[in-house]
């Protein structure tokens, strides 16, 4: 029979104390790595080397291994684990969210419609965010946003990145955190003796760094949805920007002709509209970067084709700078973007 003081020992241990593996030290990667696969390894005592001997932490008992009492490591929760705890119960909640400006976006979870308050409550005081809405998809021609409200009043909200300011509605504009890299790449162009016409100017997603991190010397930036061509104004005023003209319509009748050394076509499925990108073009040439979704089996020809198809109509051999992955766009659909060159054919 086990006694009171045995009980408690096996209890203290086994709450306290990690089982640990003791490897020498040349074996210790090849052990680390091995753990780390078998999702095996603690990380709430710290590693501890010992003369030639390291010492693991495991999370549960393997063979070979003792009770021995490692130091704690300081670890701060992450913000998840602060809003699980916050919210006290066994809810279905999203790891992943977006947070553009002071308003956090969810997907729709298990039980949304009855724990929504207290889970958009939780993500707000641990995000430090004012609004919480979940996302549904988008609807019509503009791909507008469908949310519901489940946490804080307005929806509008200006997000800061990279040094600009974008000022939007969440509930009836569209704004993708996943295309973040492309937007400081297009501000990373030196552009201060350019013309670039952007025909899908939306907010301003590419505007805005070309012109002010890119110090573009013009931009016509074109733009038919009225909600976002109002929002572009004001964030035209709200970086202080003098070099870009702003142009409300269907960029099929309002695009500048024959005028740009850089044409923007960030908008995805525009396929036919890369005629307009071609005719905006100066004489000589110049560069497009245009954007639209492949499939894996796809890959990047179909968007090629389809730049050399438009390219030879319009009197221009096309040539490819490069091509990246913006995102994954659903699966096995990514969203790419190809810059290429575009040199009169005679």
């Amino acid at each position: 029979m086990i006694g009171h003081s045995k009980i408690f020992y096996l209890a203290f241990h086994s709450s306290f104390v990690p089982y640990v593996i003791k490897v020498k030290k040349e074996n210790a990667e090849k052990m680390r790595k091995w753990l780390f696969k078998k999702k095996i390894l603690s990380d709430e005592w710290k590693i501890v080397q010992e003369g030639d001997y390291i010492y693991f932490p495991l999370r549960e008992k393997i063979d070979g291994s003792v009770w021995i009492d490692l130091p704690k490591r300081d670890r701060k929760k992450s913000p998840y684990e602060r809003i699980v705890n916050k919210i006290g119960k066994e809810i279905e909640i999203p790891n992943h969210w977006e947070k553009i400006g002071d308003t956090v976006i969810l997907q729709e979870f298990k039980d949304w419609k009855k724990y929504g308050y207290e889970v958009g409550k939780a993500f707000a005081e641990v995000l430090k965010a004012k609004t919480v809405v979940i996302y549904h998809g988008t609807y019509g021609e503009f791909r507008e946003p469908r949310i519901t409200k489940i946490f804080g009043e307005s929806t509008e909200t200006i997000h800061i990145e990279n040094g600009i300011k974008y000022k939007l509605d969440i509930a009836k504009i569209m704004f993708s955190s996943g295309n973040v890299d492309e937007r400081i790449r297009m501000g990373k162009i030196d552009a201060r003796d350019e013309i670039i016409v952007d025909l899908f100017a939306g907010i301003g997603y590419f505007t805005l760094p070309l012109a002010k991190s890119g110090r573009a010397k013009k931009i016509y930036a074109c733009e038919k949805n009225p909600i976002a061509y109002r929002y572009l104004l004001e964030n035209i005023e709200l970086n202080q920007l003098e070099n870009i003209i702003p142009l409300f319509g269907d960029n099929r009748n309002i695009s500048p002709l024959k005028i740009a050394d850089r044409v923007i076509m960030g908008y995805i499925h525009t396929e036919p509209f890369l005629g307009i990108g071609f005719k905006a073009l100066k004489k000589e040439g110049g560069i497009i970067h245009y954007h639209n979704t492949i499939t894996t089996e796809e890959r990047d020809w179909k968007m090629e084709n389809e730049l050399k198809f438009y390219g030879e109509k319009y009197g221009f051999k096309i040539s490819i700078i490069s091509k990246r992955v913006v995102k994954s766009y659903a699966p096995h659909i990514w969203h790419v973007v190809i810059d290429a060159r575009a040199t009169p054919k005679n």
